[in-house]
């Protein structure tokens, strides 16, 4: 018998019991280290976990309870590979950061959240990102990293936490941008312009906003377009900072009835898009994923600008030539080999279009042809 076992017979034996929790989850810690937990059974940690959220639950206001469980949580090991409700844990650790400041916990919980945000399935990220004390709560600790001009890994969790709950999630956009969000990354946008690990989180969330139709007036700032502009513009800037500011403006000129701004401006941005996304190397590091290709779909359509075709294929080409069984039955799925063929057939598309579509089509068959059946593996989230 496992010692966790005694632990978790004494917890369920006393289920009201401070007295008992508080000693047993302070030896649940203890005994759920990575090298202990990896050498427990995974149904035995499942439960271990359970239980320590059951004592959250239960004893919400007592501060070394919750820090024993939550010092529990912040395994690398327990939060990846291990199931339970990370739902419930998400929403609970979220709790327990809203009335606690101590900085080395508080790095833990925001850490925790990050990693369970981005396990979440789409209905419990729909759910989760629908409630506003979660975003404030976020963006508290974004303005208060931001106010003293700190990088650590808090706010790098916070920033990964926040792209991940609007990821294609119109209400919790619109739940940012409420909360003055958007003031804020315009700031950090500025103030972080030498940190590359900073900026591509701000932009890969204002791409979530960019998405999103009715949302996008809010981004029609001259502004802020012309500092995107220019990070598109850089050949200094990393590629992966250039990438997210083109998928911004690919999205904001894609549409020219909805555009207030001068003319003059999408014009060049338009030009600018091509010109740039010529010049960028392929990225060996995975930077980014998908949870669909459906925010693409109108990006693709044979009446775009070719700037505004060019960022499109040249992101689905990045992501699959990176994971290609993944994203190889997505693309089929949701038609976008469709949208592909139709660009490629075109007799107006662009050859660098037409090249990278192409391209993208033969993965398709190549995967197809090796697999004979789509691997329906998980991709991982934006981090």
């Amino acid at each position: 018998m496992y010692k966790t076992q005694l632990v978790l017979g004494g917890m369920q034996s006393h289920p009201t019991s401070l007295h008992v929790h508080l000693v047993a989850t302070a030896c649940a810690f203890n005994l759920t280290t990575q090298d202990l937990a990896e050498a427990m059974p995974v149904s035995l940690l499942t439960s271990t976990v359970t239980q320590l959220l059951f004592a959250m639950k239960t004893f919400p206001s007592h501060q070394q309870v919750q820090k024993n469980c939550l010092l529990a949580l912040c395994s690398d090991y327990i939060l990846q590979d291990v199931p339970f409700d990370k739902y419930l844990a998400a929403t609970l650790v979220i709790n327990w950061l809203s009335s606690h400041e101590d900085p080395t916990l508080q790095r833990m919980a925001v850490a925790v959240i990050s990693i369970l945000v981005a396990k979440l399935s789409t209905e419990e990220t729909a759910q989760l990102s629908k409630d506003v004390f979660i975003m404030k709560q976020l963006l508290a600790i974004v303005q208060q990293k931001a106010m003293v001009g700190v990088v650590d890994s808090t706010l790098k969790f916070a920033l990964s936490a926040l792209w991940n709950l609007t990821d294609e999630m119109p209400a919790a956009a619109r739940n940012f941008i409420e909360c003055q969000g958007l003031e804020l990354y315009e700031e950090v946008l500025e103030s972080y312009y030498t940190e590359p690990s900073i900026q591509q989180k701000i932009l890969g969330l204002l791409n979530n906003l960019a998405e999103v139709e009715e949302l996008q007036a809010d981004l029609l700032e001259e502004d802020l377009l012309e500092h995107i502009l220019s990070l598109l513009q850089d050949s200094q800037v990393e590629v992966g900072v250039r990438y997210f500011a083109g998928g911004i403006l690919a999205h904001l000129t894609s549409r020219p009835e909805a555009w207030t701004l001068d003319e003059e401006l999408r014009s060049t941005i338009l030009h600018q898009l091509h010109t740039s996304i010529m010049t960028w190397t392929q990225l060996e590091r995975e930077m980014v994923s998908y949870r669909s290709f459906r925010p693409f779909c109108p990006l693709l359509q044979t009446c775009q600008p070719s700037g505004v075709q060019l960022w499109a294929v040249w992101a689905i080409h990045l992501v699959c030539s990176q994971n290609t069984s993944h994203y190889s039955s997505m693309l089929e799925k949701e038609s976008v080999t469709e949208l592909l063929k139709a660009l490629a057939a075109h007799p107006d598309t662009h050859g660098d279009i037409k090249g990278l579509s192409e391209n993208i089509l033969r993965m398709v068959e190549q995967h197809q042809s090796h697999s004979g059946a789509f691997d329906n593996q998980t991709g991982p989230r934006n981090s």
